[in-house]
């Protein structure tokens, strides 16, 4: 290897140089031979002078027929004063290789002419054609430089290598070095903890996690066996392992192991043995710590959980949503003709209220089960908060505990969120509920709003936190706190410590939790022997708080014999639907199914559609509307279901239906979405 200028460079600078040098010796050459060529043929014209004086013609002749051969010329000639061709010789024409270097221009003819003197006297000319052969000798001089050039370039490369060798073994030993070194720096920068062990299982080498999570102290490695740090119960399957390891590499054991302060987590093992030439001389182990994933198992294990509660939750509260609009609808529909002081209000109301209260109850087991269906609106908690506060539910509440004071601290610059605001009111009221009922006595609830920055991902109880702007939520209270086996299970469905169905139904942290996550959100508990604090984080938008629609009296509602088509599969909920809307001025019609809408629109028109999402067993709400589409475009809706079908709404809502209103509603309800849709 030579240790010049690289690649093509080079190359091209070596055969410049070498170029340059031939040029310049052919050049020399060239002219040498030129002058040579000169004076050989002043030679001739000296030496047939005598000849020529004597008019010696066959003396003249043989001489030129000897310099002919001799010098390679084409032709000589005598010239003498009276006679111009005294005499001429002319040699054979070229053949072989010289004809072929002749034809390519590499031998070439140029004339001479010299006088021929005599006694001092001029007797004559010699003149003549001369063949130039340069190109022989150049050749012979090319591959005399191509000798030297190879020559010196080995000599240069054997000098250049030789230090290249010398480089490299130094360099090679520096690397064994630092290999070594890099090899232990790596080794340390694992988050596992690595160990080698003699055959015996004592540590010979602890990486420095292993060091710091097992308390192993450099001294004393040669003497601390690895089994020293498994619990008693995992000590026997730990020693077969070992054994076994030292045969052949083993699988993934795993085992439970006690760190420096004596606590203990679950590892993964694996061990393989450490063989020098032919001769095992201890094993090399990895220990992993699966503290996560365990965390992670028994998160994957809640969710699947809570899905399976929600999706019998669910099924359950779409029968209980139309068993409801009758108990709901019917006391209204009764109530629009009785005058105010009519006996049967009372009890009417009363009915309506218990199915109104129940109805809550299975919008949280649909929450649970199917998440939150509803429109999101830009509010600013601190507003949510405020008119939690100022509703008749908290003020029944707190006329109930006059022992407990409630503290707000309510940040004035709190961001604005994207939210459901009904369900977000309902986290409240289930979070100060919850936060009332753990206080005994005299005692304080805070509800405290304030702007956070996450700067980095972060666990927050088994849940992460992103990085990002958030609006917080904080309600706490001074109760005697949840005990530490219980906080892994308040968030799944139906688990109490109340008296179920008196004083709660086991939804409402779930309802808190499912809220969270289907806003984007985080909820985190922390709970001691003082008192329990929950933190809501909602995400935070730059988008302004939209502005609140005044509230209509339903008298204002009314329609003006607009048609309403309502399509459910439930024959009550089509009376119940039919009666509501005829009360406010529409025209109704009815079918049973979405087949029985398309077929129906197919020759008739509607102003309005209530579309059932869910009419097993034929097509639902989303197909229905797609194919009404494609016969009327532009067609207007509203969604009425009783079961939160989360895709099947958004996609719908996004095909063009104005609004969705849960099942069971009430004559507001209805009335608002249609009149809004109507006139949108």
């Amino acid at each position: 290897m030579i240790f010049l200028p690289a690649g093509k460079y080079r190359c091209f600078c070596i055969s410049l140089l070498f170029l340059a040098i031939f040029s310049g010796i052919a050049l020399v050459y060239i002219k040498q031979a030129a002058r040579r060529d000169l004076k050989q043929f002043e030679t001739h014209a000296i030496i047939i002078a005598n000849d020529v004086w004597a008019l010696n013609e066959a003396g003249v002749k043989a001489y030129l027929q000897l310099a002919v051969n001799a010098n390679h010329y084409k032709s000589l000639g005598v010239a003498i004063p009276g006679d111009e061709g005294f005499h001429m010789v002319i040699s054979p024409q070229l053949s072989g290789l010289p004809e072929a270097l002749f034809r390519m221009g590499l031998i070439w003819i140029k004339d001479l002419s010299t006088p021929i003197i005599h006694g001092g006297q001029n007797i004559g000319t010699l003149y003549g054609k001369q063949y130039v052969r340069v190109v022989f000798p150049l050749f012979n001089i090319l591959i005399f430089l191509l000798f030297v050039l190879l020559t010196a370039i080995f000599v240069i490369h054997l000098f250049l290598n030789r230090r290249y060798l010398e480089r490299q073994v130094e360099e090679r030993t520096q690397n064994l070095r630092e290999s070594e070194r890099r090899f232990h720096d790596l080794v340390d920068l694992l988050p596992e903890m690595v160990l080698e062990t003699n055959l015996d299982g004592r540590i010979l080498y602890a990486n420095k996690a292993a060091k710091n999570q097992l308390g192993i102290i450099f001294q004393s490695e040669s003497t601390a066996s690895f089994t020293d740090f498994i619990v008693a119960e995992d000590r026997a399957r730990a020693k077969k392992a070992f054994r076994e390891s030292l045969t052949l590499p083993q699988g993934l054991k795993e085992l439970t192991v006690r760190d420096r302060d004596d606590h203990t987590f679950p590892v993964l093992l694996r061990a393989a043995p450490i063989v020098k030439g032919n001769k095992v001389t201890g094993a090399r182990m990895i220990i992993v710590d699966i503290t996560e994933r365990h965390r992670l198992e028994e998160q994957l294990r809640r969710d699947q959980k809570m899905k399976a509660i929600g999706l019998m939750a669910g099924g359950v509260a779409h029968d209980l949503n139309n068993i409801l609009s009758g108990v709901i609808s019917y006391p209204e529909l009764l109530l629009l003709d009785l005058e105010e002081g009519n006996r049967l209000r009372r009890p009417l109301e009363a009915i309506r209220q218990a199915g109104l209260d129940a109805s809550e109850v299975v919008s949280d087991l649909l929450t649970v089960a199917r998440g939150i269906a509803a429109n999101r609106e830009v509010s600013n908690p601190n507003k949510l908060v405020a008119d939690y506060l100022a509703s008749p539910d908290f003020l029944q509440l707190r006329s109930r505990v006059p022992s407990i004071t409630f503290h707000t601290s309510l940040d004035p610059d709190l961001g604005n969120i994207s939210c459901s605001p009904i369900h977000i009111r309902k986290c409240l009221m289930n979070l100060i509920t919850n936060a009332v009922e753990a206080i005994q006595g005299m005692g304080i609830v805070t509800i405290v709003t304030v702007n956070h920055v996450q700067r980095e991902a972060a666990p927050c109880n088994t849940q992460i936190l992103p990085e990002g702007s958030y609006a917080k939520i904080i309600v706490g209270d001074s109760g005697s706190g949840i005990a530490p086996h219980e906080i892994d299970h308040i968030f799944e469905p139906f688990y109490t410590k109340k008296v179920m169905g008196r004083s709660g139904t086991g939804l409402g942290l779930a309802v808190v939790w499912n809220t969270m996550r289907d806003h984007g959100g985080v909820v985190s508990v922390v709970s001691d022997m003082h008192g329990t604090t929950f933190e809501l984080y909602f995400p935070a938008v730059a988008d302004p708080v939209a502005e609140e629609a005044a509230v209509q009296d339903w008298q204002a509602l009314k329609g003006n014999r607009e048609s309403v088509l309502v399509i459910d599969d439930e024959p009550r909920q089509r009376e119940i639907a039919s009666q509501l809307l005829t009360s406010l001025n529409y025209s109704v019609a009815t079918v049973p199914s979405g087949e029985k809408a398309v077929e129906y629109l197919q020759s008739h028109s509607a102003d309005i559609l209530i579309l059932d999402m869910i009419m097993d067993p034929g097509q639902n709400g989303r197909v229905t509307y797609e194919q009404i589409l494609k016969i009327h475009p532009g067609q207007r809706a509203v969604i009425a279901s009783g079961f939160a079908e989360d895709d099947e709404v958004t996609k719908t809502l996004e095909l063009g239906a104005g609004a969705f209103v849960a099942k069971p509603y009430t004559l507001e309800r209805i009335g608002t979405a249609i009149y809004k849709t109507l006139r949108s």
